[in-house]
């Protein structure tokens, strides 16, 4: 009797256990947490890295402000702002008037003078006249002279003349006016050849050797489409007092048929040549990416490994100057790194993060 009284009784703890086991194993299995989600930059690759942008604004190769070397009325005004001219067109002209009238008055007193010398010359000979007399004939002909000469440039200098070919860029004055010797009176540019000039810092001027060419180009913001290729022209050797930069010059050796003018801006883009003597290759981070410890300064860099994950790695590295770009690593890094800027709190060697990159520098 007691052996089939407990039957039941073992079957129902048998029964419990079971339900027991099937309620463990339909519950769902501890999920492990995602990995830490930081921000990271990838410094610049080698190839895109060394660029360098400018702002730069066009200029005439060849340009003169043109004046008269004589004061008077204007009377023909022949050229526009725009036109074409060539050397040697005559662009305006003053009334010659009194010029010319000057130019016969001088003229007359050479005449009278030069005849006192030829016949003092004849006496001086016979012993008529000393020959001090000689001498201040001689001299009242070379002065007399020398004034009509004078009067005949005047009136040559009352035509205005295209000293090389080029475009009017500006008229200063109108017909009829009265103008002043030296005041400008036109302004013209050679547009066949355009320079631009930008202003390049001291750290960059510093690394930068002798002979050193490098590949630059010129962007518009019109032409978005389009780079002008540029020629290294000069270099000032005196650093500006008040932006501490150099000024550098190029030339525009073709504008591809676009009306490119003086006074517009350029991007200018430059490429140091292998004689840049950067030894080691300079990276900017935001500065608040560098970290410091008793061991030095450093930053955590994400090794890519799968998608959107990432390795913690510490590099240490060496940090130059803060500037517009960021604060410069000069050593420790290499093109390509994944640097973490944000989400560093807690990070660890060795740790998996999910990276989300901003554009590279």
């Amino acid at each position: 009797m007691l052996r089939h009284a407990a039957t039941p009784t073992l079957l129902a703890i048998l029964t419990v256990a079971v339900i027991s086991a099937c309620d463990r194993s339909a519950d769902p299995a501890p999920t492990e947490a995602p990995p830490r989600l930081v921000r990271t930059l990838q410094v610049a690759l080698t190839n895109e890295g060394d660029w360098r942008e400018f702002p730069g604004i066009v200029d005439a190769e060849r340009k003169a402000g043109l004046s008269f070397r004589v004061g008077g009325k204007v009377i023909e005004m022949l050229a526009n702002e725009g036109d074409q001219v060539g050397k040697g067109d005559l662009l305006a002209r003053l009334d010659d008037t009194d010029y010319k009238i000057q130019l016969e008055s001088r003229e007359a007193e050479y005449a009278s003078a030069h005849a006192d010398y030829l016949r003092g010359e004849e006496l001086v000979k016979t012993g008529v006249i000393s020959k001090s007399d000689f001498n201040k004939l001689q001299a009242q002909d070379a002065t007399s002279k020398a004034s009509r000469d004078s009067a005949q440039q005047n009136v040559e200098y009352t035509r205005l003349i295209a000293p090389f070919d080029g475009e009017v860029a500006v008229r200063h004055v109108d017909k009829f006016e009265e103008v002043n010797a030296q005041q400008i009176i036109y302004t013209l540019h050679d547009t066949s050849s355009l320079v631009i000039k930008i202003h390049v810092p001291e750290s960059l001027m510093i690394r930068v050797r002798e002979g050193a060419r490098p590949e630059v180009v010129a962007e518009f913001k019109e032409l978005p489409d389009k780079q002008f290729p540029l020629t290294f022209k000069e270099v000032s050797t005196q650093a500006d007092a008040s932006t501490n930069t150099f000024a550098v010059t190029f030339t525009m050796a073709s504008n591809g048929g676009f009306n490119i003018l003086p006074g517009m801006s350029a991007k200018v883009r430059g490429k140091p040549s292998t004689h840049f003597t950067q030894q080691k290759r300079v990276f900017y981070v935001p500065p608040h990416a560098v970290l410091e410890d008793d061991k030095g300064r450093f930053v955590y860099v994400a090794e890519p490994e799968s998608g959107d994950r990432g390795i913690v790695q510490r590099r240490d590295v060496e940090t130059g100057r803060l500037s517009q770009q960021g604060l410069e690593i000069v050593s420790g890094l290499v093109g390509g790194d994944h640097v973490i800027t944000a989400g560093m709190s807690k990070m660890q060697t060795g740790m998996t993060v999910r990276m989300r990159s901003d554009s590279p520098r």
